[in-house]
C-alpha cells in the first residue's frame, strides 16, 4: 500500500476548499441533485430578507395558507430565500407593498387589487389567481320567500362596510338596481346577531359565517354569485412591477414555491392549519380564531380552487379572460369610472413559467 503525505503547501489550501465546498452545498440545496444553481441562490440571497403581507391576519385562507405552508414546509429555504410572512388586513396590506414596506401579499380579488392600484396610484400585480368564483354570497334568513338576486328589491340587506364587488355585479346581472333595495350597516360580525336584527338578507362568506350559522342550527338559503356565473376571482398572490424587474428570478421562485404549497395543502388539510396556528398561537390569536372554523374555511376554498381548476393548465396561472370579464363587470357597475388598465396589474406568464406542462418544476433549473 502507497503512503501519501501532505505538504505545508497542501494544508493550507485545504481548509480553504473545504469552505468553498460548503458554502456551495448551502447555496444548492442539500445535494447536487435537488438544490437550486449556485448563481440563482446567490442572486436569492442577496435581495435580502423578503416579506409577504397577509390580508387576513393568519388565517387559513387561499392566498395566504400558501404562504404560511411554503414557510414551514421549509420551501423557501431550498430556493435560498429569506422569507418572512407577516399578519396584516387588507387594503393597508396591499399599501405596504406599493410603499415597498413589504414585497408580497395577497388580495381578496383581482377587483380588490385593480381598485387599490387605482386608489393608490400603485403597481400592484396579480401573480397566481386561485378562485375562479366569488367567494362572497347572501344569507336568507328561514322562511324567506326570496330566491334569486333579482328578488332582492324591496328587501333590507345588512352590510358590513360596503357591498363586496362580486354582490353588486350579481345584483346588476340579474336586472335589478342596487338602490331598489335598503342597506343598513351592521356591527360587529356575528351572524347570528346579525339575522336576528330581522334582516332579509345577509351577505357572507362562503368559507366563514354559514359554518357558525350550521354549527349553531340556525336555517337558512343562500345565494350565490357561482349560480349566475358572475365573473369574479379569489386567492389573488401578488407583487409590484418594480420587484418584477428588479429580481424575476426570485419572483418566479416565490411563485414556484407558493404553488408547491398550494398542493401540500389541498392534500394535507389537518397539517396546513396547523402551520397557520403555528404563528396564529405565536402571535396570541387576537382574532380568536378556532382550528375547526380554519379548517372549514380552507375546506370550501380549497373544494371551490379545486371544482373549478380548468384540465390541461397549471395550477394558479392567472386566467386573462376571466379577470377581465371581472373589470369590465365592475366598471359597468360604477365601481370604477373607466375601465383600468386592468392587463398592465397581472402576469401569466411568471406562474406559466415554472411549469412544465401541468407539472411543477422544482426546484428552480
Amino acid at each position: 500500500m502507497r503512503e501519501f503525505k501532505l505538504n505545508r503547501t497542501m494544508m493550507r489550501v485545504l481548509p480553504l476548499v473545504a469552505v468553498l465546498a460548503l458554502v456551495a452545498a448551502a447555496c444548492s440545496g442539500d445535494s447536487a441533485d435537488d438544490g437550486v444553481a449556485s448563481a440563482r441562490c446567490e442572486a436569492n440571497r442577496a435581495a435580502g430578507p423578503i416579506t409577504f403581507v397577509t390580508g387576513f391576519d393568519f388565517a387559513a385562507s387561499a392566498g395566504i395558507i400558501d404562504a404560511i405552508v411554503a414557510d414551514a414546509q421549509g420551501y423557501f429555504d431550498e430556493l435560498c430565500i429569506d422569507f418572512e410572512v407577516q399578519p396584516g388586513f387588507a387594503p393597508a396590506s396591499s399599501a405596504l407593498v406599493i410603499e415597498g414596506q413589504a414585497q408580497f401579499g395577497n388580495s381578496g380579488s383581482f377587483g380588490e387589487l385593480v381598485n387599490n392600484n387605482v386608489a393608490g396610484e400603485g403597481d400592484l400585480v396579480a401573480l397566481l389567481h386561485w378562485g375562479r368564483t366569488a367567494i362572497e354570497a347572501i344569507v336568507l334568513p328561514e322562511g324567506s320567500q326570496i330566491t334569486d338576486f333579482s328578488e332582492l328589491c324591496g328587501s333590507v340587506v345588512g352590510i358590513k362596510g360596503d357591498l363586496p364587488y362580486s354582490l353588486q355585479t350579481s345584483v346588476a346581472m340579474s336586472g335589478i338596481d342596487r338602490g331598489c333595495f335598503e342597506e343598513i350597516l351592521l356591527d360587529g360580525f356575528d351572524p347570528i346577531q346579525h339575522l336576528e336584527l330581522g334582516i332579509d338578507a345577509l351577505p357572507v362568506y362562503k368559507s366563514n359565517e354559514p359554518n357558525i350559522l350550521s354549527s349553531a342550527g340556525v336555517p337558512f338559503t343562500m345565494l350565490d354569485p357561482l349560480d349566475l356565473d358572475v365573473p369574479s376571482s379569489f386567492g389573488i398572490n401578488f407583487t409590484t412591477q418594480a420587484m418584477i424587474d428588479e429580481h424575476p428570478d426570485l419572483v418566479a421562485d416565490v411563485v414556484r414555491a407558493l404553488i408547491k404549497a398550494q398542493d401540500f395543502a389541498a392534500a394535507n388539510p389537518d397539517k396546513a392549519v396547523d402551520n397557520a396556528f403555528e404563528l396564529i398561537d405565536a402571535a396570541g390569536n387576537p382574532m380568536y380564531f378556532a382550528k375547526e372554523a380554519e379548517r372549514y374555511r380552507w375546506s370550501v376554498e380549497s373544494g371551490l380552487i379545486a371544482d373549478l381548476a380548468p384540465a390541461g393548465t397549471g395550477r394558479g396561472i392567472p386566467d386573462l379572460d376571466l379577470l377581465g370579464a371581472e373589470i369590465d363587470a365592475l366598471t359597468q357597475v360604477g365601481v370604477f369610472e373607466e375601465t383600468p388598465d386592468w392587463r398592465s396589474m397581472v402576469n401569466a406568464d411568471i406562474a406559466a413559467s415554472v411549469y412544465d406542462g401541468t407539472e411543477l418544476i422544482w426546484p428552480a433549473r
